[in-house]
């Protein structure tokens, strides 16, 4: 199955990708070297840095304890994945809109009603400040859609007003036969890769260091990358019926999936030349961090993040020997509907989580270039000013879930899932606190914390803004006190000079004229002259 998605395309740079189609062309040659029991290369004619790249490769291979291949007895059905997204009330208008539009284009049988639930949910949403119940949109059916339909059956939508500004929608993802069939595939294969050549301009000749990442974690990522492509092929087709904030934003929108796992035996000790199992590794599901619940049927797993991993999405697992209940046709679907009212209240959480260490890393990087920025001897004052307002974009939101949920609401959830789901950690001498409670504690720290360092960051912003204000005001009052000096000193040389021009014109007048009209001239100036002489 090809994947399309940014978010595996883009897990690694340019460099490793490379190094990586390199590595994967150069191997099979590299190893028709021959080497000897001491592992010298046979051949004098081979060059140094292909000897040693010969080495690398027979040492990983020598290296290999483990196998990423299930065992036997071991079988894992993938059920359903519910996906979250973020809508701002703003966009009520639009989601009316579109989700009608989507639920006519895609109809699923034995639906009725839809557009009703729809306008109503919306409206009330347009007249409430107070957070409302989850409504059920119903179905879509993506099976004749033919450029989804290899991956996703249906859909089912629900939504909910989590504050006075924003909505929450939730996604469960019935996938297909065809994606089953690939993750099945998957899971069941024996993965050799991770090894790749770091290649160094430098060194090109001389010697190729190497990167190796254990079969395990090689398996865990193209699991999480196929898991990844189904959530983004699906949001992005709805996506063009109304935006939704993680997928608009090219984010990875968090997600809770739901599995099946039938286990009859397990292997604790294993034979001197007997490979050890890091099957569950391999698909994400062996972490002394997971929690189990009390009845022992349930279990979940929290993915770590960077350097390996990238999704935002954590596991579900439903041991198959849970009683099946008359009320449901299959087990499968009992597990899913199971899962609801837990997805219901902890996906919310997850949404706020997901957008504020979103929001944690760009103030992150706004704060770096700005602190530089004010290190220069010339600050850009309008440079500022727009990192102010993309500041302030970026905190909307977060604003609106620190300002309209409190702490109540997060104490609740954790009440609230107890009850439906309590689970307890499967290693207590590690952590004294579930990963649910984490999960929602740590939400609230966050959101906390990236909301009081984003006003510390925009008060030290609004602060140097001022100065440059003060700064460029000082700098125009002395412009404008040196251009009035120079007006005024302007003006005097203007007028003198027009006098001297007056007085010159006027004495070459005075002596153009003949005598005696210069000495009436100089009679009417006779009494001017007695006045002087009387003063002075």
């Amino acid at each position: 199955m090809k994947l399309k998605n940014p978010y595996s395309r883009n897990r690694l740079n340019l460099k490793e990708k490379f190094n990586r189609k390199f590595t994967d062309f150069v191997v099979p040659h590299i190893k028709k070297i021959s080497l000897d029991e001491d592992w010298k290369v046979k051949s004098k004619y081979i060059p140094k840095v292909l000897e040693s790249a010969r080495i690398s490769i027979k040492g990983l291979e020598r290296d290999k304890t483990d196998t990423v291949e299930p065992p036997q007895d071991i079988d894992v059905d993938f059920l359903s994945i519910y996906v979250a997204e973020y809508i701002p009330i703003e966009n009520v208008d639009k989601l009316n809109k579109g989700l009608k539009k989507l639920v006519k284009n895609y109809p699923s049988p034995f639906n009725h009603g839809q557009t009703e639930r729809i306008d109503e949910f919306c409206t009330s949403v347009k007249k409430s400040i107070r957070a409302g119940r989850w409504s059920n949109f119903g179905s879509i059916d993506f099976t004749k859609e033919r450029e989804i339909s290899g991956f996703v059956k249906s859909i089912t939508i629900q939504g909910t007003h989590l504050s006075s500004s924003s909505i929450i929608l939730q996604f469960v993802i019935n996938p297909s036969d065809n994606f089953i069939n690939n993750y099945k595939e998957l899971i069941k294969s024996d993965i050799k890769e991770g090894f790749s050549f770091d290649l160094n301009l430098k060194n090109l000749f001389k010697f190729w260091g190497g990167k190796s990442l254990s079969y395990d974690i090689v398996k865990n990522q193209m699991v999480e990358d196929l898991i990844m492509e189904l959530k983004w092929r699906t949001m992005k087709e709805i996506n063009k019926y109304f935006p939704m904030y993680f997928t608009k934003n090219k984010l990875i929108p968090p997600s809770i999936e739901v599995y099946k796992l039938d286990q009859s035996s397990c292997i604790f000790k294993y034979d001197e030349n007997e490979l050890r199992s890091s099957f569950w590794n391999s698909v994400g599901m062996d972490s002394h961090l997971s929690d189990i619940s009390k009845d022992g049927y349930w279990k979940l797993f929290t993915e770590g993040r960077k350097p390996y991993f990238i999704d935002s999405s954590i596991k579900v697992t439903c041991n198959s020997a849970i009683k099946q209940e008359p009320m449901f046709h299959s087990l499968n679907f009992q597990i899913v509907y199971m899962t609801e009212r837990f997805a219901n209240l902890l996906l919310p959480i997850m949404v706020m989580r997901e957008y504020a260490v979103n929001t944690s890393e760009k103030v992150a990087m706004q704060q770096n270039k700005t602190f530089l920025s004010i290190q220069k001897a010339k600050p850009k004052y309008h440079k500022l000013i727009n990192i102010r307002y993309e500041l302030e974009r970026d905190l909307q939101i977060l604003k609106r879930f620190k300002n309209e949920i409190g702490s109540n609401y997060f104490n609740r959830v954790k009440s609230e899932i107890k009850k439906v789901m309590d689970f307890e950690p499967s290693n207590p001498k590690y952590v004294d606190i579930s990963a649910v409670e984490m999960i929602v504690d740590n939400t609230n720290y966050i959101i906390d914390k990236t909301y009081d360092h984003s006003q510390n960051f925009a008060k030290i912003i609004d602060d140097t803004v001022q100065l440059l204000e003060i700064k460029t005001n000082n700098s125009l009052r002395r412009r404008s006190f040196g251009l009035t000096i120079t007006t005024v000193g302007l003006t005097i040389i203007t007028v003198t000079l027009s006098l001297a021009a007056t007085i010159f014109a006027g004495m070459s007048l005075f002596y153009q004229l003949n005598d005696d009209r210069r000495n009436e001239m100089m009679s009417l100036f006779n009494p001017i002259v007695d006045i002087w002489k009387y003063f002075f």
